[in-house]
């Protein structure tokens, strides 16, 4: 390997260190930072290996000139020892790279899985409220508490997004909910919809009229004679159910 070959490594090495890779003082990093800078330890690994498949050929060459032609064997066996200081040297800032942006990598990967954990539950919670709307869920809210956000903080983890985008019920563990009539999963509509006999939980929806009923489902007429549930406001249709 020359020594020209050596240099220009040198210098593509500092542009990728000095222009790939953020700066020590920032705190957050984008995707395409992380992405960079995970490209330039690989293609600094990729180097490495690179000079190593190189000396081992001047190895083998050397014992071919060895008795042929000393002159030439003497000057591979300088290439050879060029070689391998220009292996250690690149291979030892290889290690600092790492060392010094490891943690920041690390970071910056840690933040990514956390901003996407929420952008997931923000569509979650997105397609939840339509499912509670369409089961009959009340739509008013008072002081920036609506029905939907009590419920959905209560009941919320039986729900979650499958690979397509549709929220499917699950129970404790995780795992999908079968209907025992059906054998599919179950409706996420008519889950939600259970929640109609829930003696609190049941206020959360809107009352059905008719046959003398005034009530809400799920609320219990003899607990809480006389009062007009449908015009309390949240906190107090909250407050009221654990009374």
């Amino acid at each position: 390997m020359s020594e020209q070959t050596v240099n220009d490594l040198n210098a593509t090495e500092t542009v990728v260190e000095d222009q790939a890779l953020p700066s020590e003082g920032q705190k957050t990093y984008t995707e395409d930072e992380v992405q960079r800078l995970l490209s330039a330890v690989k293609k600094t690994r990729d180097e490495v290996k690179t000079y190593q498949k190189e000396n081992k050929e001047l190895l083998s060459q050397m014992e071919k000139f060895k008795e042929i032609n000393p002159d030439e064997y003497r000057k591979l066996q300088e290439d050879a020892a060029l070689a391998e200081k220009e292996r250690r040297a690149v291979e030892e800032r290889s290690s600092l790279l790492e060392e010094k942006y490891g943690a920041q990598t690390a970071e910056a990967v840690k933040a990514m899985e956390a901003k996407e954990a929420e952008l997931t539950e923000f569509r979650k919670r997105y397609v939840l409220e339509k499912v509670f709307f369409a089961a009959g869920g009340r739509t008013d809210a008072d002081g920036g508490a609506s029905f939907f956000d009590l419920i959905a903080d209560r009941v919320g983890h039986r729900f979650k997004l499958d690979g397509s985008g549709q929220v499917i019920v699950v129970d404790e563990q995780g795992d999908p909910m079968i209907d025992k009539e059906t054998g599919k999963r179950l409706d996420p509509e008519t889950f939600m919809a259970s929640f109609k006999t829930h003696r609190i939980y049941g206020t959360f929806f809107k009352s059905q009229k008719g046959a003398g009923a005034a009530l809400p489902l799920g609320s219990d007429p003899s607990a809480i004679p006389g009062e007009d549930l449908d015009n309390m406001s949240g906190d107090e249709m909250f407050m009221r159910g654990w009374a």
